[in-house]
Parts: structure tokens; sequence; C-alpha cells
């Protein structure tokens, strides 16, 4: 008798978010860079890590800051499932914040990282491969406003991702 063959489900490949608050004049970038990051699915919610960058600038008052970098892994977590989506409306950290510390120049820069809540249909969520496949999940979107209050405006969102069954 054969015990059974346990697949691995690995994430390579970017995760970029360009973000513009027009009230406050900041602007600032999101990059998370996924090298065989493995993944786990658990009620609809992908979970991963993988290294992240976030740096941010503001004008009111001046300030400019770097959080993260390239070789410490952050959580990160991808709704897969139209009802994850929906508990994850109640929670408060939103997908790509960063929580932790950084370096900054001066004053923190009042950032809460970013998040957006997708109209149905903009971004299917990505399907993930059966036994030795490879699948793609990548789009490109630009002026996303969220809905949500305080959050960032979203001007340019940019994933490029692959997973694969091993």
């Amino acid at each position: 008798m054969f015990a059974p063959l346990l697949l691995t489900i690995l994430m390579n490949g970017t995760i970029t978010v360009h973000v513009r608050n027009t009230d406050s004049g900041a602007t600032g970038v999101y990059v998370q860079r996924a090298h065989n990051a493995p993944v786990n699915v658990n009620g609809g919610i992908l979970g991963y890590e993988a290294p992240a960058e976030y740096s941010v600038r503001g004008t009111e008052p001046p300030c400019t800051a770097h959080y993260g970098d390239a070789t410490t892994p952050v959580s990160g977590s991808i709704y897969l499932t139209a009802t994850a989506q929906k508990e994850f409306l109640g929670m408060l950290v939103m997908p790509g914040q960063l929580l932790g510390g950084g370096e900054s120049s001066g004053p923190m820069c009042a950032t809460g990282g970013f998040g957006a809540h997708l109209q149905t249909g903009l971004v299917a969520p990505p399907k993930l491969p059966g036994a030795h496949h490879v699948t793609y999940w990548t789009f490109h979107l630009r002026n996303v406003h969220d809905q949500t209050p305080g959050v960032d405006y979203i001007y340019d969102w940019d994933v490029n991702l692959t997973f694969t069954n091993k």
C-alpha cells in the first residue's frame, strides 16, 4: 500500500503597488518578491511569506521612510474564494500592509500600507496548479480607488506570479 504523495505549491514572481494619497500628498511603492516561496491554503485563503520593501515620501509634513528589506520575509495573503473575501472585510489588516519597523529619515510618514476591495469580476483569483503543472496570475490595474475609509489611492498595481506544483 502506498502512502499519499504530498505536493508542495511554490510561488515565484513580484507584486508591485504604487500608492498616492491625494489629500496628504504622500506617495509610495511596495514591492514583494517571491522566490520559491511555499504556499499554504486554509479556508479559501492562500498564505505565503516573501521579502517586501515599502518606500514612502510625504509632503505634509515632509518625510521619507523605507520599511522592510530584500531579505526579511513578510506574510501575505491572497483570497481565493468569495467567502474568504467577505470575512476579510471585517479585519483591520489589509493585504500588502507592512507590519513592523524600518528606517526613516525623519518623522515617521503617516501610512498604513494599502488595500483594495475590488469589484467582483475585475480581477479573478488565481487558479492553483494540479500535480506537476504551472499556473500564472498576472494583472495590471491603474487608478483603483478603494471605498474603504483611510486607504491610499492605488494608481498602479502590477502582479506577475507563477505557481508551480511539485
